[in-house]
């Protein structure tokens, strides 16, 4: 049994053709959707990149126990659970991450791995003497970003590019051989939207104004034209990842590894442009457009191609898929089901929860969404649960909190491992100006009806309804407390 799990960050279902978009050149994942079966009602499970991937590792959710963070030394991992079963396993990344305070441990379940440097702010090009910096600009441009920018300037010099090719290089050495699982992972299209002046002009992008490929976590206060602008360099990075995510489907072509080899793609997560007057992600309430994500899944010898699922599924679910195609035990603490399930013709869940934590606890039934905002302005009471205690991207927690710092054991998926309990500030997230985004406090949409989410329900016995299957995940989930009654909820 052979692998290929194919993650890009922050790509946007309905940017790409297997999702019909019209205008956005995506051929090479539409290919991969040809020979693939593609998944209708896919949804996040932890936002943003880490959570996500913590749950990809483990297949149970993060964000109800802490934030951004690194592996933890109780987490039942899926390349540590192939090898187990005598599974190579290698990951190609250039998701830089993975290897700054914040982010340990996710490597290091693989056999071997590369890494690929120069995303967004990654310390790489060291200059002492700094380049200076546009003089005029829209949003963020990071020092650190512009200097690794003087390496990334013909597209295959771009690390996502070099990404792909070291996957085209792996597959021709190893692709022959059996028992393996290779993860590439490129962190395009996530932002800076940096791509080369060619796929921009793919889109007619006319734009002459100040610098500006990297929006603000922030409304928009930019012009229609800049809009158009940043949605066209989008775009034109998204085009330039699918050309080199073709370069490693033409390796499986020339190899004639498509027989034999299980191939997933996804994402962790899409992005805001401009849609509801946000640009990003994080702040805002959990639109379609972050959260209803795409998945394809290749099975060997194509059974089923160019088919769709309409089961309701989520992250989680694919390191049990991984596992139970290469014919691995679960560990017993998933929480996540295999998508054979789904791909057979079952209903795999009722509803699904995902989330930031500390912010909304948002739920779905494949119809509609609900979003459940904390009954106090700081989130709380709230507390994250880690026998890592780093603080998230790149910090460690502040040492105020020290003498508040407990510790105990509080869950059963830990093996009853003692963890810290470490005092932390939620968020309720910042309502759309303009429009009527809340009715009460919280927010319930029927996205078949209202696909953008414009005109919020009144309907208290859904949203009871919706309440009560949230108390049920919680309890599934061993949640403590405090999550309960953060967000006005009986345990």
């Amino acid at each position: 049994m052979k692998s290929l799990f194919i993650i890009l960050d922050t790509v946007r279902r309905d940017y790409l053709e297997a999702y019909g978009n019209r205008w956005v050149q995506t051929p090479n994942l539409a290919r991969l959707a040809a020979r693939g079966i593609t998944f209708d009602n896919h949804w996040v499970g932890s936002l943003p990149c880490m959570p996500a991937r913590r749950e990809f590792m483990t297949g149970r959710h993060n964000f109800l126990y802490r934030g951004w963070g690194p592996i933890e030394p109780y987490d039942d991992v899926l390349p540590r659970e192939l090898r187990k079963a005598g599974v190579f396993t290698h990951l190609l990344t250039d998701h830089y991450h993975y290897f700054e305070l914040g982010g340990e441990n996710y490597h290091t379940g693989f056999d071997t791995w590369e890494f690929f440097r120069g995303q967004e702010s990654d310390w790489w090009v060291s200059l002492v003497d700094a380049l200076a910096l546009p003089e005029k600009y829209f949003g963020q441009v990071r020092r650190q970003n512009w200097h690794n920018r003087t390496r990334q300037v013909r597209e295959e010099e771009f690390s996502g590019p070099r990404t792909a090719q070291a996957a085209v290089e792996w597959l021709e050495t190893n692709g022959r051989a059996d028992d393996w699982f290779l993860q590439v992972e490129i962190f395009d299209p996530h932002e800076p939207f940096y791509c080369t002046p060619k796929y921009r002009e793919m889109y007619g992008d006319t734009w002459d104004g100040p610098h500006f490929d990297w929006p603000d976590y922030d409304l928009v206060s930019e012009s229609p034209e800049a809009v158009e602008h940043i949605r066209k360099c989008y775009a034109g990075l998204l085009t330039m990842t699918d050309f080199w995510v073709g370069k490693i489907l033409d390796r499986l072509d020339a190899l004639d590894l498509w027989k034999d080899t299980l191939v997933v793609f996804t994402t962790d997560h899409g992005t805001m442009l401009a849609e509801h007057q946000y640009w990003m992600k994080n702040y805002m309430p959990m639109f379609n457009e972050i959260v209803r994500i795409p998945l394809v899944v290749h099975l060997p010898g194509g059974e089923r191609a160019g088919t769709r699922v309409s089961s309701l599924t989520q992250t989680i679910d694919v390191m049990p898929t991984f596992l139970e195609y290469h014919g691995c035990p679960c560990p017993p603490h998933v929480y996540g089901h295999s998508l054979r399930r789904a791909l057979e013709g079952e209903t795999v869940r009722q509803d699904a929860i995902f989330g930031y934590f500390g912010k909304a606890m948002n739920i779905t039934d494949g119809r509609h969404v609900y979003f459940r905002n904390p009954v106090h302005e700081d989130g709380g009471p709230l507390y994250e649960y880690t026998a890592m205690p780093v603080g998230g991207l790149n910090r460690w927690f502040p040492r105020d909190l020290y003498e508040r710092i407990e510790m105990g054991r509080y869950f059963g998926h830990t093996y009853n491992m003692p963890l810290y309990k470490i005092p932390a500030t939620g968020q309720v997230p910042r309502p759309v100006p303009g429009e009527q985004s809340f009715v009460g406090r919280h927010q319930l949409y029927d996205v078949l009806q209202d696909p953008e989410q414009r005109s919020p329900l009144d309907a208290p016995s859904l949203e009871a309804h919706f309440a009560e299957r949230i108390r049920a995940h919680l309890r599934a989930c061993e949640a403590t407390p405090e999550q309960y009654s953060r967000l006005g909820l009986t345990s």
